[in-house]
């Protein structure tokens, strides 16, 4: 992995960690009391900082230090978790987010955050106030005349020291982001740094029965600094140490000045030690892509103690991924003086690199987690779609042998494989579709936030309730849902929710409730958003319609509620009478009509006058491979994607009722529209009936309810892969896209909610 992918890999898990953090700041002002989840956001905002010292991330680094030192303080009861503080503290993870995506587009932060970055990181430590300096009385918990406890009592004490530190490090503490050993050697006044098992290590043939991931360190410190000083340096694991103070009086005499080079070269072995582990195992005959992955983070992290210039040069001259023998050259080249590579094949030796394993050593029983690149998926989606084309040939290809060739045996075969390979074509469309789904509460987490702050904005209290969030659905599905959710929100919060003494004086909680829910309904994902605030007011809408110009007085006035309550789809509709930063542009709920379409979603709407309203949003598990019916048209075949269809039926042209230009029939005791689908496109074509004077008609879903279309003749279902018109037909209104069908010829797809 060079350091290319590794940036990415911060920037990745930064999002994660910072998205964490959000949700958590949000649920801990809702439960300051809750000590867990006190903890928990706690070693979120530590990992997220650890990561950032491994690149030198500094304003990185000290905005999210100064945030985990503030909430150091939350989580030890000395200080309160206030609205105060929760407002510096999203703010802060807002910078932080902004330059975790200077990150992404230039592998470094601008030079110009500096400033911003310190005045964050002093508004959050003002916030700290005098608990911002841990007591000395505090931070050392033994006395100097205590006795010694028997770690210390073996250790010779160097000239200077003061402070003594046992750190055992939990067994688990890999997974939450902690690194013992950079910990320990970065301590201040560090005069003397030991490092021992807490239980005994295994012999090297058992290595294969052992916890690669569990850490078996046990590090002692001998400092020169005062024991507050060290307390705040392991400040993050402080129920991991035990310290003791030596006091000036318990020194022995200095000794000489030729023995004072001894501490570094004992730092300098240790490091070269480690240097060893991994050389060891990247010398074996195949270490395999976990370990050359594993070792190149270690080999990253023993870089972190060096000179900030020479470990950048280290870093940049890292091999690409996976290349276990130009990874092992590379660490030949920057490994410290004095290490010798072991033979190859050599075991692993014990120490750091015995926590180091193959990810076939887990035990079969735990699930294992493969972070791939979204293009991979993405491809694999693509070439899926592919097969599902060239097997839709098979049956084409079975008709030509039965017709053309009079090969009914052959023609019999091809379509037995034809079953077999749809079968496994479907299970794979599946499988691939599986990877590809996202639960919505991908989307629905950033919205807490953003009601906490519109909310106070607007002087108003609101809950937002969340349900469903592990309802899945295509990644091509839920990203676009973003824009549109929020443009509903805004509209909840601006409009629907009611001012408290508004709530109170109709007898309403003070607080209002945004209730977001989310299920699966057969092949849809249904998702509402409902409020319980004043509703929609039929009369302004209707006034606000003819006033805007976009309906004429009299069909104002006849529209029944349910239908005048639709009239906020329109392009350019707006109820309110000033623009502002919410609301009053005209943009809101056509746009988001318009975008759910786009996904070839609907949009319904129900509203009651003081109760609240409901927004439900239907949308399809996936957009991978469409479903369409294949109709014939003057000759020519089309497309209509099967979720807008509401039936196919034959009607007796008897049956067909005309109106000056106008043409319907009745289908279910329901008058319906019917429309010449030749004359939509500009076909000079009629409509053909068969041999017992009927139409072919295709009853299609639109918002103002069914229309039918008339065509020559059904051609059934096909599976195709939709690809978006280009170029020159990019504009072209009326079409989805085209697709290829099994036989090689070209199918264009309607689009008929913009024909109609």
């Amino acid at each position: 992995m060079n350091a290319g992918e590794l940036l990415d890999q911060f920037v990745v898990e930064a999002r994660e960690c910072l998205e964490a953090i959000g949700a958590k700041l949000l649920q801990v002002e809702r439960e300051p009391g809750n000590t867990a989840l006190l903890n928990d956001l706690f070693r979120s905002v530590h990992t997220l900082k650890g990561n950032c010292g491994l690149f030198e991330f500094k304003p990185l680094e000290s905005v999210v230090h100064a945030g985990e030192d503030l909430l150091d303080r939350v989580r030890n009861r000395t200080l309160d978790y206030s609205r105060e503080l929760a407002d510096a503290l999203l703010d802060a993870m807002d910078f932080a987010g902004q330059l975790v995506d200077q990150i992404e587009r230039s592998g470094r932060i601008d030079d110009g955050a500096g400033p911003q970055s310190r005045a964050h990181a002093a508004s959050l430590r003002a916030l700290l106030g005098d608990a911002a300096t841990p007591a000395p009385a505090a931070a050392a918990p033994a006395a100097p005349a205590a006795p010694r406890p028997g770690w210390l009592a073996a250790l010779p004490l160097p000239a200077g020291t003061r402070t003594a530190l046992r750190y055992t490090p939990e067994p688990e503490c890999f997974f939450k982001g902690e690194d013992p050993w950079r910990l320990a050697a970065t301590a201040p006044g560090l005069l003397h740094l030991a490092v021992a098992g807490q239980g005994p290590w295994p012999a090297a043939e058992a290595l294969d029965g052992w916890d690669c991931y569990r850490c078996n360190l046990v590090l002692t410190v001998l400092s020169s600094v005062p024991a507050a000083e060290l307390a705040q340096h392991f400040r993050c694991v402080a129920e991991q140490v035990e310290l003791v103070e030596t006091g000036p009086a318990a020194l022995p005499p200095a000794p000489a000045a030729a023995d004072a080079p001894a501490v570094p070269a004992f730092l300098a072995r240790r490091e070269a030690a480690l240097w060893a582990d991994q050389l060891a195992l990247l010398a074996r005959p195949d270490p395999g892509a976990g370990v050359v992955a594993a070792c190149t983070r270690s080999l990253l992290g023993l870089l972190c103690a060096r000179p900030a210039a020479a470990a950048q040069a280290a870093r940049d001259a890292l091999p690409g991924a996976g290349d276990a023998q130009a990874l092992l050259a590379w660490a030949r080249q920057h490994a410290p003086a004095g290490v010798a590579l072991p033979p190859a094949g050599t075991a692993a030796l014990p120490g750091a690199a015995a926590r180091i394993a193959t990810p076939a050593e887990e035990p079969a029983a735990e699930r294992k987690v493969l972070k791939v690149s979204q293009d991979k998926i993405d491809r694999l989606m693509d070439l899926v779609g592919e097969m599902v084309v060239a097997k839709n040939s098979l049956p084409y290809l079975a008709q030509r042998a039965e017709n053309q060739h009079g090969q009914r045996e052959l023609a019999r075969e091809i379509k037995a494989q034809y079953a077999v390979i749809n079968r496994i074509a479907e299970d794979m469309q599946h499988a691939v579709m599986q990877v590809r789904m996202l639960p919505v509460g991908t989307v629905f987490q950033r919205f807490g936030r953003l009601v906490r702050d519109i909310s106070k904005k607007l002087g108003k209290e609101v809950n937002l309730v969340v349900e469903g969030e592990d309802t899945e659905a295509d990644k091509n599905v839920i990203e676009p849902l973003a824009d549109p959710l929020i443009h509903i929100l805004r509209n909840s919060l601006d409009h629907g929710i009611e001012r408290p003494e508004v709530r109170r004086a109709a007898g309403k909680p003070a607080a209002g409730t945004i209730r977001i829910r989310a299920r699966q309904e057969s092949d849809r994902v249904l998702i509402e958003i409902g409020d319980d605030g004043a509703g929609i007011d039929t009369q302004r809408v209707r006034a606000k319609a003819v006033e805007r110009g976009l309906i004429p007085a009299d069909r104002a006035a006849t529209l029944a509620d349910d239908d005048a309550v639709q009239l906020v789809f329109l392009p350019g509709f707006s109820t309110a009478e000033n623009v502002s930063d919410l609301s009053g542009r005209g943009v809101g709920m056509d746009v988001v009509r318009t975008a759910v379409e786009r996904i070839n979603g609907s949009v319904a709407l129900a509203s009651r006058a003081g109760q609240g309203t409901t927004i439900t949003l239907s949308l399809p598990l996936s957009m991978a491979v469409s479903h369409v019916m294949v109709v014939e048209c003057a000759g020519r075949r089309l497309g209509v994607p099967m979720d807008l269809i509401v039936e196919t039926v034959r009607v007796h042209a008897d049956d067909i009722h005309h109106f000056k230009q106008a043409r319907t029939t009745v289908l279910r005791g329901r008058i319906v529209p019917l429309r010449a689908l030749a004359e939509l496109l500009g076909l000079d074509a009629e409509a053909r009936r068969n041999a017992d004077g009927e139409h072919a008609v295709l009853v299609v879903r639109l918002a103002s309810g069914p229309v039918g279309l008339l065509v020559d003749q059904f051609h059934g279902a096909s599976d195709i892969i939709l690809k978006p018109l280009e170029g020159v037909l990019a504009g072209l209104t009326g079409f989805a896209g085209t697709a290829l069908l099994g036989d090689g010829s070209v199918l264009m797809v309607l689009n008929p909610k913009e024909l109609l």
